[in-house]
């Protein structure tokens, strides 16, 4: 396989030659896009690719702490064990991947304002961003499938394994993308583009980019929509019913739940579609190349931001992850505040202490009382306070 590298030509120039550096004169390099000769205005600027490398470096480094912290909460604390968060867990393995390999060496070329390792390693970063780009969407995709189930077919989903489901889930969003991987023209099949810093598929590969963008990315994305729209039906048509049961703070998790999956499929869409859009528009690279590193940029920093999802949308995991830091005590100090400064707002007293005591301990939450919660008609009460469970 190595061999196979080698034997790559960057547009008619040996493959050893791999090093573009943009701190020196290109007037004497090819341009893979037609031959001609490389000006200032084709290659970013060092200005661009600092500011852009250095937001990607925080960036990055939030998302690993993010998604490690994330992971490791949930796997260390048996509040946390359910389906859910499984899908959680895989989710942010996926992300630190991409993270640690796809986004780490990009921003060493931003750093360097040069490519100097390899179109082996290029290569290597085109294939596994369509790998962990397409696990991502199909990740979602298939979870909606399980949220579709939950909400709308409860009856259904009782019946059937948990477990099988899940590692259906978790094998499928994997094996997909990993099979365009596994073609006899690999490493053979991109072209660096010193524009963009990147590797790009050849021309004569684009039936392969047209099946990857349909399966990897139309079709997840085809499912999560039909799925959520059938799940938006459901509770809008049993909505009044649902509220006269018990059932009512059962579908408020569940919904909850959703919407945080549907967040996360947002985030992987508005990182990617800038770029996939405007890579669509100007397919002949006519774009000013600080452009493309901004655009490159704002998919590095959605990348990693899973994590505030997670924590933001899902209160236990929010509270876990403060234990954790050793945050918990003033965060609880905070929530006490806040709760406190909400009662003098609309009703002139303070809560009850008890209140507090009730969400003091997480997975074993007792709900208040009526006669030790002052009713509320202002809508900033209904706000979660950051570590109540």
């Amino acid at each position: 396989m190595a061999s196979s590298f080698n034997d790559v030509l960057i547009s008619g120039q040996d493959a050893t030659n791999y090093s573009i550096n943009f701190s020196q004169s290109l007037g004497n390099s090819s341009d893979v896009g037609g031959g001609s000769n490389l000006s200032s205005q084709d290659r970013p600027s060092s200005t661009a690719l600092h500011i852009g490398a250095v937001v990607m470096l925080i960036a990055l480094l939030w998302g690993l702490f993010g998604n490690i912290l994330t992971s490791f909460v949930i796997l260390t604390n048996k509040d946390l064990k359910s389906t859910t968060n499984v899908f959680i867990v895989s989710l942010c393995i996926n992300d630190i991947l991409n993270l640690g390999i796809n986004n780490m060496i990009v921003l060493i070329s931003y750093f360097m304002m040069e490519w100097t390792m390899g179109l082996a390693i290029c290569e290597m970063v085109m294939h596994f961003t369509v790998l962990f780009m397409g696990s991502s969407l199909w990740h979602t995709g298939l979870i909606s499938i399980h949220r579709l189930i939950v909400v709308c077919f409860n009856n259904f989903y009782k019946k059937i394994s948990k477990k099988a489901y899940t590692i259906f889930v978790l094998s499928f969003a994997r094996i997909v993308p990993v099979l365009f991987i596994i073609t006899p023209h690999l490493g053979r099949m991109s072209q660096f583009q010193p524009k963009l810093i990147r590797c790009l598929a050849r021309k004569e590969f684009g039936l392969y980019t047209m099946l990857v963008s349909v399966t990897l990315q139309m079709l997840p994305s085809i499912v999560l929509i039909v799925c959520y729209i059938a799940i938006f039906i459901k509770v809008f048509r049993s909505s009044s019913a649902i509220r006269a049961t018990r059932k009512r703070e059962w579908l408020r998790r569940e919904i909850q739940v959703t919407k945080m999956f549907g967040m996360v499929f947002l985030l992987i869409i508005i990182g990617y579609l800038p770029y996939g859009i405007v890579r669509f528009i100007d397919r002949k690279l006519e774009l000013s190349a600080d452009f493309y590193v901004g655009i490159s940029v704002v998919y590095a920093v959605a990348n990693s931001c899973n994590p505030i999802i997670y924590g933001v949308m899902d209160r236990k995991i929010r509270r876990y992850c403060f234990r954790a830091l050793g945050l918990e005590e003033s965060c609880m100090r905070s929530d006490q505040q806040m709760k406190k400064n909400i009662s003098l707002r609309t009703n002139g007293e303070p809560e009850m202490a008890t209140e507090t005591a009730a969400v003091s301990t997480p997975g074993r939450t007792v709900a208040p009382t009526a006669t030790t919660v002052a009713p509320t008609t202002s809508a900033s009460s209904s706000l979660p306070p950051p570590c109540q469970v």
